[in-house]
């Protein structure tokens, strides 16, 4: 019960079944609130108790007469019934501006007019939830066409018979909550059917990859097609969904693990081979350009483009070995023996650093050459510490390359 009239906002008593000023009646007072406020108020209870006149005596001043308890009653049956409705979302009747209209009437002492009201705001929503109802249930029907069609056999055809079964009988609320239901289940699975798509997607495209560098993946093939079968299950549920995704997210990280790492290796490999080479001899830059590009690719994540260089970079080392082959003054020098001592080789890669990080201080800070070069001459600082001068060597020759590549794509 309001504390005022949302009419004129006269005090009202609680016991008072019209506004003493305006007569506006207390039991629809809500309808009122709804129009001036926009139908963000809380319905009154439906087991709000009447005031009706004690059998066999006259009817107090104010009390309700018969008309106006039905009609409070039949407000209160619609507005329950209108919020089950809703429940189906877009498309639910609403009968908020019929309910005011009959507030309004009868608070002019039109309790006849509001009653015509309230009864054809019942005719309306039996109508439109009817509709509503069947449309929801046909549109269920098409999205679970739409997932089959994907390969997702959902198990909601019990739930569907449910809802086709009550919609038959006539009982619309049991419809609506089956549909209801059925409709979350389904949203949720939709949801959960793209991103488990998206993880095979990136499991077949990094299979498929390293399948083009014949890159060994053991057991990796197998649970791949061990997804697949258990995706073409009849009657998938949404715990076999979460499963699948589970086992799909471990596949695609055994598979980053894997070709990265194979990557890697035959990059090394390839690097030793590339150092044979002299920096002026020019058969070998285009190869050294493609090793460079797919370190820097591995490095970033980018697996598939640091696989299409590793592609490019076979058939340049290909290429190089049918020159050598044809021609053995084009074959790289045979790896000198060593006539320095090592302090001597040390004193000359600590030359070296320092000259290249000189060279590196000159390149634009933000750049993703000198973010590269800043940790390639980090790792040889620390090779050099530690008087690993092999393997200190081998970084500033790569980083020698990567600067001479970048100033000559420049």
């Amino acid at each position: 019960m309001p504390a005022s009239c949302p009419i004129c906002e006269q005090p009202i008593p609680s016991t008072a079944a019209h506004c003493s000023v305006c007569g506006f009646p207390t039991g629809l007072a809500i309808e009122g609130l709804r129009s001036n406020d926009g139908g963000e108020t809380t319905p009154p209870p439906s087991d709000a108790p009447s005031l009706s006149a004690p059998a066999g005596g006259p009817a107090p001043p104010g009390a309700p007469s018969p008309e106006e308890e039905l009609n409070a009653a039949i407000s209160r049956d619609l507005r329950s019934r209108m919020d089950l409705v809703g429940e189906l979302g877009r498309g639910a009747p609403d009968l908020t501006n019929e309910l005011c209209q009959a507030a309004l009437s009868e608070a002019d002492g039109r309790s006849s007019e509001a009653l015509a009201i309230l009864r054809s705001a019942q005719t309306r929503l039996e109508t439109e939830s009817d509709e509503l109802v069947h449309r929801r249930f046909a549109e269920l029907g098409e999205r679970r066409e739409s997932l089959e069609r994907t390969g997702a056999k959902i198990a909601v055809g019990d739930a569907l018979r449910d809802a086709k079964a009550a919609l038959d009988s006539g009982e619309r609320e049991d419809a609506i909550r089956f549909i209801v239901d059925t409709d979350r289940r389904m949203t949720q699975f939709e949801s959960n059917w793209r991103g488990l798509q998206g993880l095979l997607a990136q499991v077949e495209g990094l299979r498929s990859e390293a399948a083009e560098l014949s890159i060994p993946l053991g057991e990796i093939s197998s649970e791949v097609e061990a997804i697949r079968e258990k995706l073409r299950e009849p009657n998938l549920t949404e715990e076999i969904l979460d499963s699948v995704a589970q086992e799909a997210a471990q596949t695609l990280m055994l598979l980053h693990e894997a070709v990265p790492s194979a990557l890697s290796e035959e990059l090394e490999r390839t690097e030793k081979i590339l150092d044979r080479y002299p920096d002026e001899h020019a058969p070998s830059a285009v190869a050294k350009r493609l090793h460079l590009e797919a370190t820097r690719h591995l490095k970033k994540g980018r697996f598939s483009d640091a696989v299409r260089c590793v592609q490019d970079l076979r058939k340049e080392l290909a290429e190089l070995e049918v020159a050598a082959a044809a021609s053995p003054a084009s074959a790289p020098p045979a790896p000198a023996a060593p006539s320095e001592t090592e302090d001597e080789t040390l004193d000359r890669l600590l030359k070296k650093a320092r000259s290249l990080a000189s060279r590196i201080r000159t390149l634009p800070p933000d750049s993703d050459i000198a973010h590269d070069a800043a940790m390639q001459i980090r790792e040889a600082t620390e090779h050099l510490r530690s008087r690993k001068l092999k393997e200190a060597d081998l970084t500033l020759s790569r980083l020698m390359r990567m600067l001479a590549t970048d100033v000559s794509g420049g």
